[in-house]
C-alpha cells in the first residue's frame, strides 16, 4: 500500500514538472514570439509613414539596415511632406522561419498626382526575432489593379 501511494506521488510529481519544463520552454519548439507580418506592418508605419529610418533599421538585419540608411533620407522627406501615405497588404506567406509580406501603398501629395509603389519584404527568424532580410520596392506607373485568382 504505501508502495502505490510513494509511485503515486512520484507519477504526480513527473507529470507537474513536465508542464512547468514546457510552460518555461514556451512549447514552441525554437519558434519565435510574435508575428512576422506585424513587423513587417511596423516597418512600413515606422519606414514610410513616420519617415523613422532609425527604428525600422531595428527591425531588420544587418545588411538590410545598411540599405534602409541608405534611403533613408528620401523616406524622412517623404514622410514630412504634405501628403496622405496609405498602404494595405496584398498578399502573405509564413512558411516556418520565413515569411513573405506584398504592401500596395498610394501617396497623394496635396499637389499633382499620386505616386503608387508595390512593397515586397521577407522577413525570416534570425537568432530567436522576425527581422526585415529583404526590402524592395518599385514604383508603379498606374492605381493598383484589382486581381483576382482562379
Amino acid at each position: 500500500m504505501k508502495l502505490t501511494v510513494g509511485l503515486r506521488n512520484v507519477v504526480a510529481g513527473m507529470v507537474v514538472l513536465t508542464f512547468v519544463f514546457l510552460a518555461g520552454c514556451g512549447g514552441g519548439g525554437g519558434e519565435a514570439k510574435g508575428d512576422p507580418i506585424a513587423v513587417a506592418q511596423q516597418f512600413m508605419d515606422l519606414y514610410y509613414k513616420q519617415g523613422n529610418a532609425q527604428e525600422a533599421k531595428a527591425l531588420a538585419n544587418a545588411e538590410m539596415a545598411e540599405k534602409i540608411q541608405a534611403t533613408a533620407a528620401a523616406a524622412t522627406e517623404a514622410a514630412a511632406a504634405d501628403q496622405e501615405i496609405s498602404y494595405i497588404l496584398k498578399e502573405q506567406s509564413r512558411e516556418g522561419k520565413h515569411s513573405y509580406a506584398l504592401f500596395q501603398m498610394t501617396i497623394k501629395k496635396k499637389e499633382g498626382e499620386p505616386t503608387y509603389k508595390t512593397v515586397s519584404l521577407f522577413v525570416d527568424l534570425v537568432e530567436g526575432a522576425w527581422k526585415i532580410t529583404l526590402f524592395d520596392e518599385r514604383t508603379e506607373s498606374k492605381p493598383h489593379q484589382e486581381t483576382t485568382k482562379g
